[in-house]
């Protein structure tokens, strides 16, 4: 068997080495300089507005009213049936909030100013299919571990995040919708801004961007926020290793589904909190 220092090396050292060697971006809009400087400033704002306004509850809960006031004028029974899901409208305005700003924002500034393809920023499959069997051994101990915790009282009241579905139909909505704003976070975190200063920072913009990532969790649990350290870093070094988001895009959502589904399949009453 391995020593410890061998599989350090083997599955740690090398692999940081390694994603050094990443292929460069293509010739841009703005000098290789003036792009490092965007993306972090650009990190900056979508930082900034997500904290203050797609994750402030009084946001969330003043947005959904508004869409639910919105739909009543245009039809009493849309309206009527929104207000029933009120609860799934507001954690869609926070969705909405992820795609807008860890999205869309960082998206525009690739194309646009950049003058770059988002493939170069990881939205691909090549890459990732390759690299499917690494993913799923990753998720298998955690799925293992939600099959363990999902019958505990702790689990059930947390999740499923969306706590309260009335049927099958808004638990859907809700999963989709939860995949978007994975997708999203994905795009942010280990496309923009990594891929955004590869070719200057190397390995190295993997560990500048767990920083903020991390801190984004700060308001879970310190075991998740912990685990973040470790996922984000071995995420981070995927994606440079294989030019694709798309494998953090299948842990994240995988995880968040199978805690959901697994906590609701627990319920005597499953659609009911």
């Amino acid at each position: 068997m391995p020593s410890l220092p061998t599989l350090w090396r083997r599955y740690v050292v090398d692999q940081v080495a390694a994603a050094d060697h990443c292929p460069p971006l293509p010739p841009g809009r703005v000098s290789d300089n003036a792009r490092v400087v965007i993306v972090y400033v650009v990190s900056a704002f979508v930082l900034v507005m997500m904290h203050y306004g797609a994750l402030d509850n009084d946001n969330q809960q003043g947005m959904s009213a508004t869409l639910i006031g919105l739909a009543s004028k245009l039809s009493p029974e849309l309206g009527a049936t929104l207000a029933k899901y009120r609860e799934l409208v507001r954690m869609l305005t926070w969705i909405g909030g992820a795609f807008i700003f860890y999205f869309a924002i960082p998206a525009l500034v690739v194309r646009v100013v950049f003058g770059h393809r988002l493939a170069d920023y990881g939205l691909r499959l090549k890459g990732f299919l390759g690299h499917l069997p690494i993913y799923l051994l990753l998720f298998l101990p955690v799925g293992a571990l939600v099959l363990v915790v999902a019958g505990t009282p702790d689990f059930a009241k947390k999740y499923p995040l969306y706590h309260e579905p009335l049927g099958i139909v808004d638990m859907l909505t809700w999963s989709l919708g939860y995949a978007l704003q994975f997708f999203s976070l994905e795009f942010f975190f280990r496309g923009f801004m990594i891929h955004g200063v590869r070719d200057r920072m190397g390995s190295s913009a993997v560990f500048a961007m767990i920083l903020p990532y991390v801190m984004i969790h700060f308001t879970k649990p310190f075991y998740e926020t912990i685990g973040a350290v470790v996922a984000g870093s071995v995420l981070g070094i995927l994606s440079l290793r294989t030019g694709s988001i798309a494998g953090g895009i299948f842990i994240h959502t995988a995880v968040a589904w199978s805690m959901d589904w697994a906590a609701l399949a627990s319920r005597p009453h499953p659609w009911s909190g």
